[in-house]
């Protein structure tokens, strides 16, 4: 991609320098050229460890995309280490490299990318699925969509069950790799005068007591959801990464592939019902939807996997999934909306675990 392979921002782009991108994978022809390019941010307070455009492309000699999405590091210091301190750049290109084209999951088509394991920069140049539906986190997932997200999930865990070519990938960690056991327990002590001091009205009943506790259970129960059965997880399966059409072949796309590493497949499916819908969808909904994902395991070639082990490590999910919001000091609050979604997070967070007795499963 020459001197320009790793730009900063779009402002950097030539419409030369698009025309080499989308030939590299065939998504234009040889004779076909972009003559135009312009870009415009998308995804601003959302892409907390990337930064991402909306590209609008015009073209000579043949046709191609109309829009792309390109996908360059965050110029933020504290962001951009965090981002190659966990290798996220390079799994999310690894992802798109090798897994993309083959898991039955949708996602978006690839049309260019570069990565450089040293310096750990990167680029992303992918297909534009921004017409999709795509619900407010805040509001919640309907119940019928949140089907469809289990059984398509379910079909891409199952394509990669104890598949040991990923397991034995350079770019694939389990979720108890290095750093994570050594990272998450500073950051929620660190987190948890806020917790205590602003938001303690809503961990009711031993949820408190179990919130201050979790520092010194996360890594146990990490250990736990990284035991075989492994699959390949996405790691952050949410509404704000999720694209619904229910009348297309792939009915749900799902983007930001960067924290994506090998677990215990209902993992993603804990941290979607926790977090994506509301309280009392989830709760109604809870049996038929993990019942819907482990059929749809089965139907994936999934033999010895039994219903009530999935519950189990749906419920085991859905603790440790308390992680994430009560790592407050990780999040940016800095106006309404972000505090409106941390307290949605975390209400949804405690109910789940309250419903399904998962404080049970709480490490001694």
């Amino acid at each position: 991609m020459g001197d320009l392979a790793y730009p900063a921002s779009p402002a950097e782009l030539t419409p030369d320098w698009y025309t080499t991108a989308l030939r590299s994978t065939g998504t234009i022809a040889d004779g076909t050229s972009v003559t135009a390019a312009s870009a415009e941010p998308i995804g601003v307070g959302v892409g907390i460890l990337s930064l991402l455009w909306r590209v609008t492309l015009t073209y000579e000699g043949g046709e191609g995309p109309a829009t792309a999405v390109l996908k360059l590091p965050h110029t933020v210091a504290g962001a951009r280490q965090t981002a190659d301190a966990f290798s996220f750049y390079g799994r999310e290109v690894n992802f798109y490299r090798e897994v993309g084209h083959r898991t039955p999951l949708g996602n978006p088509t690839l049309y260019a990318s570069n990565y450089d394991p040293e310096t750990k920069d990167f680029m992303l140049l992918l297909e534009d699925v921004g017409c999709r539906k795509q619900y407010d986190q805040l509001d919640g997932c309907p119940v019928e969509d949140a089907l469809i997200a289990a059984k398509e999930l379910a079909s891409h865990h199952a394509w990669y069950w104890q598949d040991q070519g990923i397991i034995d990938a350079d770019w694939t960690f389990r979720t108890c790799d290095p750093p994570n056991p050594q990272a998450l327990p500073p950051t929620l002590r660190e987190s948890w005068p806020l917790i205590e001091g602003e938001f303690a009205h809503l961990l009711p009943g031993p949820m408190l007591d179990a919130a201050r506790r979790m520092p010194d259970a996360c890594v146990e129960l990490l250990e736990r959801l990284s035991e075989p059965p492994l699959t390949l997880l996405h790691g952050d399966y949410r509404l704000d990464n999720l694209f619904f059409d229910p009348g297309a072949e792939d009915p749900v796309v799902a983007i930001d592939w960067q924290i994506c590493g090998l677990g215990r497949a209902p993992y993603d499916i804990a941290y979607f019902m926790s977090q994506s819908l509301t309280p009392e969808d989830r709760k109604a909904a809870d049996e038929q939807v993990l019942r819907t994902y482990h059929e749809g395991l089965r139907a994936g070639g999934v033999e010895d996997y039994s219903y009530d082990q999935c519950w189990e490590d749906y419920r085991l999910g859905i603790l440790f999934c308390a992680c994430y919001p009560l790592n407050a000091g990780a999040l940016d609050l800095v106006n309404d909306r972000a505090r409106a979604l941390f307290e949605a997070m975390l209400t949804r967070s405690v109910a789940a675990i309250t419903d399904l007795d998962a404080l049970e499963l709480m490490p001694s």
